[in-house]
């Protein structure tokens, strides 16, 4: 075995440089991100009409469709349900702090027939709190990173609103922007 040699101090690297550089590398750009389908370009487009931030947000969220759940994920590559939002705002410039508990409170309260897309959806047990967060496309569909089941993947995807994934809709909110 070779003795350990010490690197002369100017040719150290700190370790936050190499792991930038590692991100950058790994770390997929907007060049890899999903391809957007036909309807999903669409919908973009009719939402872009209204609403170009909310535009932004919800393509950026379209393209990170089947990224992996990874708890406390905030992206690129790994989401928990937060961090997806977090993230998809953050595409449009709009800063929002990571938690659904912390996210509800950066919301303006709206019912859910008023729900447009870039609206968020809050869930939770029926017995418990706020431990989900959705975000609602058009078309009474939501896009969301969650963990599977035995028939389902842990990843982000589109549900239909009202399917049997979700837990109880306890709010709905509009971010403010």
């Amino acid at each position: 075995m070779l003795p350990r040699r010490k690197l002369p101090t100017k040719f150290s690297i700190p370790i936050a440089a190499l792991a930038m550089v590692f991100v950058s590398i790994v770390a997929p750009g907007p060049a890899q991100a999903a391809s957007l389908t036909s309807d999903q370009i669409a919908l973009v487009r009719s939402i872009s009409k209204t609403s170009p931030v909310m535009a932004k947000v919800v393509e950026a969220a379209l393209s990170r469709e089947d990224a992996k759940y990874r708890a406390g994920g905030s992206g690129p590559t790994g989401f928990d349900c937060s961090g997806l939002v977090k993230w998809s705002f953050g595409q449009a410039g709009v800063k929002l702090k990571h938690g659904s508990a912390n996210q509800i409170k950066q919301v303006t309260r709206i019912s859910k027939k008023d729900l447009m897309p870039g609206d968020l959806v809050f869930s939770g047990r029926s017995n418990g709190g706020i431990q989900h967060v959705s975000l609602y496309i058009g078309d009474g569909k939501v896009i969301h990173a969650t963990y599977g089941s035995a028939s389902r993947k842990n990843q982000v995807r589109i549900d239909n609103l009202d399917s049997s994934w979700v837990m109880d809709h306890k709010a709905y909110g509009r971010v403010k922007i």
